[in-house]
């Protein structure tokens, strides 16, 4: 009873928080009865979904127990995070990085032997060098604390080596509690910190749903996805945001679409190619951004702590669930309403390419059956809303334009065509929303899926018949498939739905 008033006292004088949340006082006095019964122990696994204030479960006990507490983050952002974090609530602490110069070393590891700090902030790759693992030595390291533990396992192979062989050192520092917290974990990532960290023994597993309630899942089909990202992003209740995208690249070159169709809409892009200053610089920018847009690499995306993403967009799929719900939990850590919009056309490939291509089983459900979890209800999704669509945006504008009039169009004269503000004939306008490049590539993936076939010396555009069947069987084309006819060219966009996405309502 003293222990629960002395947490609640704690909670509300130094974090200004009046109520903890269950798991947090769960988690925040198991952690404290194991320090005093004084013995080491093999551990604790947390798992809580982002947003649910997992910081507090080792920043409040920090400033209780005797020893040190050490913390180690898989990103420089982080530590920055967390020294801002502690420095705000008035905890002295300490952060050892890279880049730092011998002196500079000596005096913050001098504030460790006064005993005016008991915080280490650092790295797996500064926790192994020889210079800090003997200082720590020489201190009781009352809690060591692994924040996105799942980094541990996912990135020890050949990204980060050093995670892996984080055991062994371990071992030899004088540590009271291994303490474990991600937001999500499957099977192969509980097993995986059982062999890397905890080696003495299984850790005692605190695990909450990784299901993040105010969070909604969209899919959009489309032929273009820098078209579609504008639409979305276009729209203000959308932002601020948070695109993810696989490579470095097209970070800068989504980046720069959306510059080129919106240059109203502040946005940036943020990747690991770029110095310690510039995504310092990016990371401050994009926290007092109240409409910006930033395109982030899937891995630094943990580096962007900002409690107020409206929308998380994932340009290209991720590599499985796990990695899913950890990249668009980024959004609505704030509680409030968030969404989640995996673009889609056609190309991809991997184990979460049957999951959001499906069209009747729900994707929050899915997701969490990955990882083995269960649901009872879902808060939020396409499929349980009933607005799922199948088609891919543009398709039907394209294939149409091209059936009633077959080897007329180049794919430039089509791209005019279609973008034309002129009434040159029923399909002009069609897309009147994209971009002729946009529209040019769309072509070519359809090309690349055989479509949509060309002619090689003219570079005339018609369909294959397997491609006629689809349209005549899907739209009752056959009605008006006399070619010439007032009829025929009386042909209107009905028959051919398409224009800027079909956003959900707020």
């Amino acid at each position: 009873m003293e222990l629960d008033h002395t947490i609640k006292d704690l909670a509300s004088t130094v974090f200004g928080i009046q109520m903890l949340r269950p798991f947090q006082s769960v988690v925040i006095q198991r952690i404290l009865e194991l320090d005093a019964q004084n013995v080491n122990h093999k551990g604790l696994l947390v798992t809580l979904p982002t947003g649910s204030g997992k910081s507090l479960c080792f920043m409040l006990p920090s400033l209780l127990v005797e020893g040190l507490t050490v913390i180690v983050y898989p990103l420089r952002s982080l530590m920055n995070d967390q020294v801002r974090r502690f420095t705000k609530l008035g905890i002295a602490c300490i952060a050892i990085q890279g880049g730092q110069s011998r002196e500079q070393r000596k005096a913050l590891f001098s504030l460790l032997d006064d005993h005016r700090c008991k915080v280490v902030i650092t790295n797996a790759e500064c926790l192994s060098q020889q210079a800090v693992f003997c200082e720590l030595a020489h201190h009781t390291i009352s809690l060591l604390v692994v924040d996105e533990a799942h980094t541990i396992v996912r990135w020890g192979e050949g990204f980060r080596p050093v995670f892996a062989s984080l055991a062994p050192l371990l071992a030899f520092l004088p540590i009271k509690q291994i303490l474990c917290f991600t937001a999500t974990a499957d099977q192969a990532v509980i097993q995986g910190l059982n062999d890397l960290i905890f080696t003495r023994g299984k850790p005692h597993l605190v695990r909450c749903s990784s299901d993040r309630p105010n969070i909604s899942y969209h899919v959009f089909r489309t032929l273009s996805k820098d078209h579609t990202l504008a639409a979305l992003l276009a729209q203000k209740n959308f932002r601020p945001a948070l695109v993810f995208c696989n490579t470095r690249e097209s970070t800068l070159f989504a980046c720069n679409a959306l510059q080129r169709t919106h240059p109203q809409i502040p946005c940036r892009y943020y990747h690991a190619g770029l110095d310690s200053n510039q995504r310092k610089a990016l990371e401050s920018w994009f926290g007092n951004q109240q409409e910006g847009v930033l395109f982030s690499t899937n891995a630094f995306g943990m580096g962007v702590d900002k409690s107020n993403i409206r929308t998380v967009i994932h340009r290209e799929l991720p590599d499985d669930a796990l990695s899913y719900l950890q990249e668009s939990g980024r959004g609505g850590r704030d509680g409030r309403q968030s969404r989640a919009f995996i673009l889609l056309d056609g190309t991809e490939k991997g184990k979460l390419t049957q999951l959001f291509f499906s069209v009747d089983a729900c994707y929050r459900e899915s997701l969490l059956a990955e990882l083995g979890e269960s649901l009872d209800f879902c808060n939020g999704c396409d499929v349980c809303s009933h607005t799922v669509d199948a088609k891919r945006q543009g398709e039907d504008a394209l294939l149409g334009s091209i059936a009633w009039h077959p080897l007329r169009y180049s794919p430039s004269s089509l791209s005019t065509l279609l973008t034309s503000q002129a009434a040159y004939n029923s399909f002009s306008k069609t897309l009147s929303s994209w971009r002729q490049k946009e529209i040019r590539s769309a072509l070519l993936l359809l090309l690349s899926e055989g479509k949509v076939c060309m002619t090689r010396r003219s570079r005339r555009l018609y369909l294959p018949c397997k491609t006629y069947v689809t349209l005549l069987t899907a739209h009752h084309f056959y009605k008006k498939l006399t070619y010439g006819t007032k009829e025929n060219r009386a042909c209107t966009t009905a028959d051919l739905p398409d224009h800027a996405p079909s956003i959900p309502a707020d």
